[in-house]
C-alpha cells in the first residue's frame, strides 16, 4: 500500500494484517507499508512447533529478502512488537527505526507462563471460542469497548481465521520468548514507544521501562502514553497512532 521508503507493520495475536489496515492508510501518504501476516494468522500458514519469535524474525527477513527491501522501517504491536527485538538481534544493519505499541522487553512471567498452558489445555479440550472472547475484552480497552462496540465482532472475525493448532502454537512460542530488556540496551536506531494505560499485559510501568532501557544505551526514544485505550491502541485509536507514528518516521527519515 502506498510508495515511498519501506515500512513494515507487524500486527498482534490473534488477529491479522488488517489490524493495521487504518494506520497504514494513514502512512500510505508518504510511504510503502508492508503488512504481512505472521505465521499462524490470517492466510500464513504455521508451519510445525511452536510459533516463536525467532521463526516469525526469520519469516520477516526472508519477506524481506524477496520483495528486494535491503532497509526499513518497522513497527510493530505485542508479539509484532517482540518480533522487532528479534530482528534487531538477527539483522540490524537492514532496520532504520523501530515503533513498539504495548509490546513489553521482558519475557513472561512464571504466573503468565501458567496462564498460557491452561489456555492450551482449554483450546485443545474445548476450542478457541473461550479463549476469543476472553482476548477480547482482554486485548481490547474498556474505552473502546464502550465507544465503538462493533470493534468487538470486526476483531472476533479476524480471530476466527486463527486455527486452533496455530493458537496453541503461538501461546507455546509466547511462554519461551526469551527476555529482551538486555536487546533493548543496544537498539542503536531511533525509537518511538507507545504506552496504553488500559492495557494489562504491557503496563505503562513496562513500556516506559523499554524507553529508559534504549536510551540508557545511548540513543533516543519517544515515549506516548494513550489514557483511554488498551492492548490494540494502533487498532482502537488510529486517528491517533497513525499520525504519531508518521511523525516519527518522518523524523527518522528527515
Amino acid at each position: 500500500m502506498g510508495e515511498g521508503q519501506d515500512v513494515v507493520l507487524l500486527h498482534p495475536t490473534p488477529v491479522h494484517h488488517a489490524f493495521w489496515t487504518p494506520v497504514a492508510e494513514i502512512l500510505a501518504q508518504k510511504y510503502r507499508v508492508i503488512m504481512p501476516d505472521l505465521r499462524g494468522h490470517g492466510q500464513s500458514d504455521a508451519g510445525e512447533g511452536p510459533i516463536t519469535v525467532r521463526k516469525i524474525g526469520a519469516d520477516v527477513e526472508r519477506l524481506l529478502n524477496e520483495l528486494g527491501i535491503r532497509r526499513a522501517l518497522f513497527a510493530g504491536c505485542s508479539v509484532g512488537g517482540y518480533t522487532l527485538f528479534e530482528l534487531w538481534r538477527r539483522m540490524p544493519e537492514r532496520i532504520s527505526g523501530l515503533a513498539f505499541c504495548c509490546s513489553k522487553p521482558q519475557a513472561d512471567t512464571e504466573a503468565a507462563r501458567l496462564k498460557r498452558h491452561e489456555w492450551i489445555e482449554s483450546i485443545r479440550l474445548r476450542g478457541t471460542g473461550d479463549f476469543f472472547e476472553q482476548m477480547l475484552h482482554t486485548l481490547i480497552g474498556p474505552t473502546a469497548q464502550r465507544r465503538f462496540p462493533q470493534k468487538l465482532s470486526e476483531a472476533r472475525e479476524m480471530m476466527q481465521a486463527m486455527s486452533a493448532a496455530a493458537v496453541i502454537a503461538m501461546q507455546e512460542g509466547l511462554a519461551a520468548r526469551p527476555d529482551s530488556v538486555g536487546t533493548a540496551y543496544t537498539i542503536a536506531v531511533p525509537c518511538c514507544v507507545v504506552a496504553a494505560a488500559e492495557d494489562p499485559g504491557s503496563t505503562v510501568e513496562d513500556m516506559k521501562l523499554l524507553a529508559e532501557t534504549v536510551r540508557n544505551g545511548g540513543h533516543g526514544a519517544e515515549f506516548h502514553v494513550l489514557h483511554d485505550a488498551g492492548h490494540y491502541a494502533p487498532w482502537e485509536q488510529p486517528e491517533t497512532v497513525g499520525p504519531l507514528l508518521r511523525r516519527f518516521f518522518d523524523s527518522v527519515v528527515g
